[in-house]
């Protein structure tokens, strides 16, 4: 007899690393590691927000099967980022209005697909940030009891573990895991400071190569 697995939930998110994401850019990290970066299909679609972060509440549901989804937004915290693993999946919609009317009633900070939404227009307007491959008429329904809350998934080729801090904007979606968290947000926030010194002097006519590759001078 199948059922729904759900695991006892994680945080990973401390308020020390909140503070430090804010300051953060994603792509600026992007120049630091190659690991923790979802596939960019996975793309933002819509929502007020276009930076967010928080913990994330894992799932994973296959093909047209839903109800899982609906228990781990119903259990959804403030702040949470919850990560779908669609199994492969990506023509059945596993979020839609209502879906995403409960998440954002419940503060999640934002929800990751690997697969496509739905009822894009209702969902734009009620704001929560959705990030997905894409949009489909095709969604899943309530037909087995399947599928797992709070376990490891993988979602746009990258592993996640309940409480992963996530980071998303407009440039992708960014898995940070607590042993890398904090050194890779304090490499970001200082990388930023120093480009913006650089930002400067190309206005004041440095070139790239000056600045970066002074050893083959022009």
């Amino acid at each position: 007899m199948m059922k729904i697995n759900i695991a006892e939930r994680k945080y990973g998110l401390s308020e020390r690393l909140a503070e430090k994401a804010l300051k953060a850019d994603i792509a600026a990290m992007g120049h630091y590691t190659e690991f923790g970066f979802m596939n960019p299909d996975i793309k933002f679609m819509c929502g007020r927000e276009t930076k967010v972060f928080g913990n994330a509440l894992t799932v994973r549901i296959p093909s047209e099967e839903s109800k899982a989804l609906h228990l781990a937004v119903s259990m959804a915290q403030e702040g949470d980022i919850i990560v779908i693993d669609r199994c492969g999946d990506k023509t059945h919609a596993a979020v839609g209005e209502m879906v995403a009317l409960c998440a954002n009633t419940r503060k999640v900070s934002a929800i990751v697909i690997d697969g496509p939404m739905t009822d894009f227009e209702e969902i734009e307007e009620i704001g929560i940030p959705v990030f997905a491959r894409g949009v489909s008429a095709l969604t899943t329904k309530f037909i087995h009891d399947c599928g797992e809350i709070n376990y490891d998934v993988s979602c746009g080729g990258v592993v996640v573990h309940p409480g992963d801090m996530i980071m998303a904007d407009r440039n992708g979606i960014l898995v940070l895991r607590d042993f890398e968290a904090e050194e890779l947000l304090d490499t970001a926030i200082s990388d930023q400071a120093q480009e913006s010194g650089e930002k400067k002097e190309v206005l004041e006519g440095a070139t790239l190569q000056q600045l970066y590759v002074p050893e083959y001078p022009l």
